[in-house]
């Protein structure tokens, strides 16, 4: 009796122990709970989109005809820029023309006092006060030679003289000329003007300067803008070829025609971007400098959101969804338009792709392409 009370307590310590181990196992333990979401990744190519959150679908739509204002510049024609520079050695004794300031036609940039200048109107002027007294002269011998009273000897020979001055006042008017002066203009300063309406760039020389013939004093842009540079980022519109013509605006409101000179073989060095040639058709044409926009046309093409093309492998495409899942698939990118983007191939119109959140599934579908044990999860 003894012994089956010592017994008893320890039997029901086992049985107490028995019952707590069967609570804590399930009644239906499944060894592969926790992987559903691999389990869905082997089903099939892609990304499965059950569970994850932030993503927006939508249709690709119809392709439509689209264009872009791009800002742009209006600059100087080649033709309508010109070095400034003085025919005759003197020095400059005023510069009456500020970079910068619009000046009409003809008016005087800056004055040189010449020397030069000075010895070749001194020159015109004794050739030419030569001939008119030999053209006295000859009057007199052939009155008298008409009259009997003369010789034909001295008639002859101031015939002669008076070929001779008239080459010398020749060769003393040219010499002038040359330094695009008329015999009445000339005098001791030489006024440099202004070839057409516009403003002297800058200038190279200072008043008290000495100058030589044909050195170069400045540079003149002449006050109306031909052409209008833009530049472009990549890829570049397709189809824009020389020739094609396009809307031109300013902020005032005022609108140009113009004509696409050049396309871009390379980019340029400073902004490594696309640069464009186009020049006015016409109308009164604003100053160099002005600031335009240039309607730059786009072909019919799809357009998406800019969110929805991701770059995955060095390509660019969108995640195109079927059957709850995504896939990417690579396009062929245009230019971008506000928010959007062209896809020039790739795609058609009724596919349904993610268009918000696609960046988590560019992250997920790189994270799931890592090799095992670099960060990947090794499904």
């Amino acid at each position: 009796m003894n012994r089956l009370v010592m017994i008893l307590p320890l039997l029901l310590v086992l049985l107490a122990g028995q019952g707590c181990a069967k609570k804590s196992a399930p009644e239906h333990a499944d060894p592969h709970a926790g992987h559903d979401h691999a389990a869905a990744e082997s089903e099939g190519p892609g990304i499965h989109l059950e569970g994850i959150r932030g993503l927006g679908l939508a249709k690709v739509p119809e392709p439509r005809l689209e264009g872009r204002w791009v800002p742009g510049e209006a600059v100087g024609d080649e033709a309508a820029q010109a070095l400034l520079s003085s025919p005759v050695k003197g020095i400059v004794s005023q510069v009456l023309a500020i970079p910068g300031q619009n000046r009409p036609t003809g008016a005087t940039l800056v004055m040189i006092q010449s020397p030069e200048l000075a010895h070749l109107k001194a020159a015109w002027i004794a050739s030419k006060a030569k001939l008119d007294r030999i053209q006295l002269d000859l009057a007199r011998e052939d009155r008298l030679f008409q009259a009997g009273a003369g010789a034909r000897r001295d008639l002859e020979a101031i015939q002669g003289e008076s070929a001779t001055a008239k080459a010398e006042e020749e060769a003393a008017r040219l010499s002038l000329e040359a330094v695009g002066l008329k015999p009445g203009e000339a005098g001791a300063n030489y006024l440099l003007k202004a070839p057409a309406h516009g403003a002297v760039v800058a200038w190279k020389v200072q008043r008290g300067q000495g100058v030589e013939a044909g050195q170069e004093l400045g540079q003149f842009q002449a006050a109306q803008a031909g052409v209008i540079r833009l530049e472009l980022s990549q890829p570049g519109p397709i189809g824009w070829n020389p020739g094609a013509e396009s809307e031109v605006r300013q902020a005032n409101g005022r609108t140009w025609k113009a004509r696409l000179e050049s396309t871009p073989s390379t980019l340029t060095t400073d902004t490594q971007r696309l640069s464009y040639r186009l020049r006015f058709l016409g109308g009164a044409l604003p100053m160099p400098g002005t600031p335009v926009e240039v309607k730059v046309p786009l072909g019919k093409g799809i357009y998406l959101s800019q969110a929805a093309l991701q770059q995955v492998d060095g390509r660019w495409g969108v995640f195109v969804v079927e059957k709850e899942r995504a896939v990417f698939t690579a396009v062929t990118r245009g230019m971008e338009v506000k928010d959007e983007v062209l896809i020039v191939d790739g795609l058609k119109p009724g596919t349904t792709v993610v268009t918000e959140g696609a960046y988590l599934l560019k992250a997920y579908q790189q994270k799931r392409s890592q090799p095992e044990g670099e960060g990947g999860h090794g499904h």
